[in-house]
Order: C-alpha cells, then sequence, then structure tokens
C-alpha cells in the first residue's frame, strides 16, 4: 500500500502489485480517463475523492456503498460540490475501496459497471478482488501486523515501517 493522496480530512492509501508500475487506483483512471463516454465520469469521480471526501466532509460512512467486505464509490444520490452538482444514478464506472476511518480510506481498482449487481458484467472481477483485499487488510488488522494511526491519519507495518506489503 502506498499514499495516494493525501487532503486535509482524509488520506486515500492505494494498493499495487509488487512488480506494478502503477497502483490498482491509478491503472482505473488511466484506463478511462481518455475514452470519451467516460471522461466526464472520471473526472465527477476524481472530484468527489480530492474535493467532497478529502477536503469537505472526511470519509464519512454515508458516503460509501457497501460491497460485501469492501465498499464502493461513488454513493447514489445528488451531491453539490462547490459549483459542480453531481447526481449519481446510473453511474457508468465503480471505484472500489476499504473505509477505515473517517480519516482512512483504501481505494482498491474499479471497472465500467456494465449489469445491476457487482459480482455479474464487467464490475466482477474487480469486485472480487477489492473483497479479497479488504479481506487481507483486516485481518492484517486484527492480528496487528498493520497498525492504523487515526490521529495522524497513517497505516504502518507492525514494525513501524511505511512499507505495507499484504
Amino acid at each position: 500500500m502506498e499514499i495516494w493522496d493525501d487532503e486535509p480530512l482524509c488520506t486515500f492509501y492505494s494498493v499495487r502489485w509488487d512488480d506494478a508500475h502503477f497502483s490498482e487506483t491509478d491503472k482505473f483512471f488511466i484506463k478511462y480517463k481518455d475514452i470519451p463516454r467516460f471522461e466526464r465520469p472520471v473526472n465527477e469521480l476524481a472530484i468527489f475523492l480530492a474535493s467532497f471526501i478529502g477536503q469537505e466532509k472526511g470519509a464519512v460512512e454515508g458516503l460509501f456503498r457497501f460491497e460485501n467486505r469492501a465498499h464502493g464509490l461513488p454513493p447514489p444520490g445528488k451531491y453539490q460540490i462547490g459549483e459542480l452538482e453531481i447526481t449519481y444514478s446510473n453511474f457508468p464506472l465503480r471505484l472500489y475501496c476499504l473505509r477505515l476511518t473517517d480519516h482512512l480510506v483504501i481505494l482498491f481498482g474499479g471497472a465500467e459497471k456494465t449489469s445491476a449487481s457487482a459480482q455479474d458484467g464487467k464490475t466482477s472481477m474487480t469486485f472480487y478482488e477489492a473483497n479479497q483485499f479488504a479481506d487481507r487488510i483486516n485481518e492484517a488488522i486484527k492480528e496487528e501486523m498493520i497498525i492504523v494511526n487515526e490521529g495522524e491519519r497513517k497505516i504502518y507495518y507492525f514494525n513501524g515501517s511505511d512499507d505495507i506489503i499484504l
């Protein structure tokens, strides 16, 4: 895991495979940002993360979809972010994550939402992977292999190292 973005109210981590150049979250944004029909949704999701969660509200529970043991973004509803009003009904993308606290979120990958169920369609593999990541992270926290420091908004390996390998 590595810090993906650090905003005033929320620190976002992302997972990255050992042999990968980019985190799973970066791969998601890179994959969809240049596809014309996803340009606006990708921008809206980035604004929702950085501005709405990161600077205005924090990672409050109501801003996350429950997706089995992981969480999904964006949540349903209408949100005013500065002068931008975003309505998340039938949003074409889903980004998976694990909300640890009101100030710490671990982002995973995502995909195009092509079916009513996260387990089906193009999100099925990233949904499964997100839940595997969530299980491993929650188990590592329970076993005190990684430590969540809410005050510092950081996640540490048990020996104090910032390098978190799951």
